[in-house]
């Protein structure tokens, strides 16, 4: 409909010129040298726009010629763009469903296309990663982390590659350049966290991780590590403060105070976490400094006076008491821990002890102690440190497992199998 009211509206405008050109009377002379043309008005003034309409196509004509390069290039720029974001899309899709080859073919067409522009060096080197191919994703990302507006995802993807192949010093000098450029970054924190305790920079984790259960862990570690004595007892404080049942924390805070001249306060936390949760490590802190089997009995009932009937005590009675010559005694607490469904290794071990002493090489105490032997062959495992996250067995507790690597995993396995002290376990 617009383009009849249009072709109207042109042909109206025609015949109106024409009918106003055929009204114009009089006549033109050009005398041009020798030669005078003579005509009417009306043919004068349509030769002019006939001659205007024809300079202005010739000139058109004359700029598209001298401008086709300039057309050609920028069409041709058009098509190399539009083909390189198809390429980019089909890198996308790729990646998503997993596709190396075709994610690896598309990354290089489109870098090919488009250049080193930042998305175009990022999905190469995921496509790269993703084809196994570490060292061009490596030099993508430095290319990235040399241009100043894509340096921080450059960084990031070394930052990466680095910790798959377990380079912690370089990881962790990779983040802190990474935190000088975006600081702040709440991921960029945990992982500089975690490559603190991968390095074993146990203060610098403490001041990154910011509330976790593991920290009495981290505390215990920062500890041992620390050369001032006031900042170790410092951090063992925190630790003990943070879990006062947790043994590793008692001990750690314990030792340093026992080494600070303070024994009175040391046996009062360690007394103080065997009600709460004993341990063995517990009572070979507070037995440490007695000079014979009579005092140790002495201080091993006091340490148990106020946890009585757990295993632990019963066994650490029984222990001490035969090794003061009291079998008797030693044989009520152990018989009371069987009556109480304990059917360690230990004891079983303890009592076949028991019997050898008290009974002799006689035929009963023989026939005593295969009985014990032989229940301790098929008792439950001991009590004993353990990772959770590969079930290494530790004879003692440590802030990293040494067969995984670890940390804050290793937890106290009871004989029924449980774990104590979750608050440590991350």
């Amino acid at each position: 409909m617009r383009r009849v009211v249009l072709f109207l509206i042109i042909a109206a405008a025609i015949v109106a010129g024409a009918w106003f050109l055929s009204g114009v009377s009089g006549h033109v002379t050009a005398t041009i040298g020798t030669f005078t043309v003579s005509t009417s008005a009306a043919f004068a003034i349509l030769a002019l726009i006939l001659f205007v309409v024809a300079t202005v196509i010739v000139v058109r004509i004359i700029y598209g010629i001298v401008g086709m390069p300039r057309v050609g290039g920028l069409w041709r720029r058009r098509r190399r763009a539009e083909a390189g974001e198809n390429s980019v899309t089909r890198v996308l899709v790729a990646l998503a469903a997993g596709d190396e080859r075709a994610a690896l073919k598309q990354a290089h067409r489109a870098r090919l296309l488009l250049g080193d522009s930042p998305q175009v060096l990022l999905l190469q080197a995921e496509a790269s990663r993703l084809a196994g191919r570490e060292d061009e994703a490596n030099e993508a990302f430095l290319a990235l982390s040399n241009r100043k507006d894509a340096r921080f995802l450059g960084l990031r993807g070394l930052l990466r590659q680095a910790i798959d192949r377990r380079d912690w010093p370089q990881a962790l000098a990779i983040a802190n350049q990474a935190e000088a450029i975006q600081p702040g970054t709440s991921w960029l924190r945990q992982q500089r966290a975690d490559l603190a305790l991968q390095t074993e920079n146990w203060a610098e984790a403490l001041d990154l991780i910011g509330p976790d259960a593991r920290r009495p862990a981290y505390l215990i570690a920062a500890a041992d590590a620390e050369s001032d004595s006031g900042r170790a007892l410092g951090y063992a404080k925190q630790a003990w403060k943070a879990d006062p049942k947790f043994a590793p924390a008692v001990l750690a805070y314990a030792r340093r105070l026992r080494a600070a001249g303070n024994e009175k306060r040391a046996r009062t936390y360690v007394t103080d976490a065997w009600a709460l949760s004993p341990h063995p490590e517990l009572a070979e802190f507070a037995l440490a400094l007695e000079p014979d089997a009579s005092s140790r009995l002495k201080v091993a009932k006091q340490l148990v006076q106020r946890n009585p009937t757990n295993p632990e005590s019963r066994f650490l009675v029984a222990r001490t008491s035969l090794d003061a010559g009291l079998t008797a005694e030693a044989r009520t607490e152990a018989e009371a821990a069987l009556a109480d469904g304990i059917n360690q290794r230990r004891l079983s071990l303890l009592i076949a002890e028991i019997e050898e002493t008290e009974r002799g090489d006689t035929e009963a105490g023989r026939l005593a102690q295969r009985n014990a032997l032989r229940q301790a062959a098929s008792a439950d495992p001991d009590p004993h440190w353990q990772c959770s996250n590969c079930r290494a067995e530790h004879v003692t507790w440590q802030p990293k497992c040494s067969s995984c690597g670890g940390v804050a995993t290793l937890q106290w396995v009871t004989e029924a199998g449980t774990r104590t002290v979750p608050a440590i376990i991350g």
